[in-house]
C-alpha cells in the first residue's frame, strides 16, 4: 500500500504502517521541528509542505496512491479551543484535505481516505460540523443532528462508504487515555468487500 500523509507531524501513521510494509509517497508538514525529524528519518520521501499550496501536478507526480491519511488541525474543533469549528482558520484546513484526496483519487487511483481528529469534532457547533465532515467525505447531504453524534456510525454517498468510530489509545497497550475519532472512506468497490460472516466461515 502506498499512502500520502497530510499534517504529518513526526509521522505516527508511518510508525504504525511501516511494519506492514506500506510505503509513504510524500508527507505534508510545515512546522520546523517535525520537518527536521521527517528529513532525518525519511530523507527519500518528499515533504510537500503547506497543504494549501499542493497542486494537482505535484499529486500526479507521486504515481499510484492507495490511501490519503491525515488529521487536520483540531484547535477549532476541540472542547478546549475557541470552538470556531470548520469556520476556523486551522480546522478549516479539512477542506484542503478533501481537495487533495479528490485529486489523488482522480489522478492516482486513491481508494481510501483516513481522517483522524479529537472527539470534540462530534460536538462542534452542536454536531453541525461533523455533519459537514460526513457529507463532504461520503458525498451526501447529512442534516445537522438534533441529538449528539454517537461514537460510531456509517454513511453512504456518491464518493463511497464512510465509517467512523471513537477509539482510545489505552485499548491498544498505551499507558494513557487518548480518545480520537477515526473516519475511513472507501471510495472503491466497497460493495464487493467480503462480509464479516464470510470471513468467519473461512476460519
Amino acid at each position: 500500500m502506498r499512502y500520502l500523509s497530510l499534517f504529518s507531524g513526526i509521522e505516527a501513521a508511518t510508525a504504525a504502517w511501516h511494519p506492514l510494509g506500506w510505503k509513504p509517497v510524500a508527507f505534508a508538514e510545515i512546522d520546523p521541528f517535525p520537518c527536521a525529524v521527517l528529513a532525518h528519518h525519511y530523507p527519500l520521501v518528499p515533504n510537500l509542505g503547506d497543504v494549501t499550496k499542493i497542486t494537482d501536478e505535484q499529486i500526479k507526480a507521486l504515481g499510484r496512491i492507495d490511501i490519503v491519511v491525515g488529521g487536520s488541525p483540531c484547535q477549532d474543533l476541540s472542547k478546549a479551543g475557541k470552538r470556531k469549528g470548520l469556520a476556523g482558520e486551522r480546522s478549516g484546513l479539512f477542506y484542503e484535505q478533501i481537495r487533495i484526496f479528490n485529486a489523488a483519487r482522480l489522478f492516482c487511483g486513491a481508494r481510501w481516505f483516513v481522517w483522524e481528529n479529537v472527539p470534540g469534532a462530534l460536538y462542534s457547533n452542536r454536531g453541525g460540523d461533523f455533519s459537514v465532515i460526513v457529507s463532504e467525505m461520503a458525498g451526501c447531504s447529512i442534516p445537522a443532528q438534533k441529538e449528539p453524534w454517537g461514537t460510531e456510525g456509517v454513511a453512504i454517498g456518491d464518493r463511497g462508504l464512510l465509517e467512523w468510530c471513537v477509539l482510545d489509545a489505552q485499548w491498544f497497550g498505551v499507558a494513557q487515555r487518548r480518545k480520537r475519532v477515526f473516519a475511513v472512506l472507501d471510495a472503491g468497490d466497497w460493495k464487493g468487500r467480503p462480509r464479516s460472516e464470510e470471513h468467519t466461515s473461512e476460519l
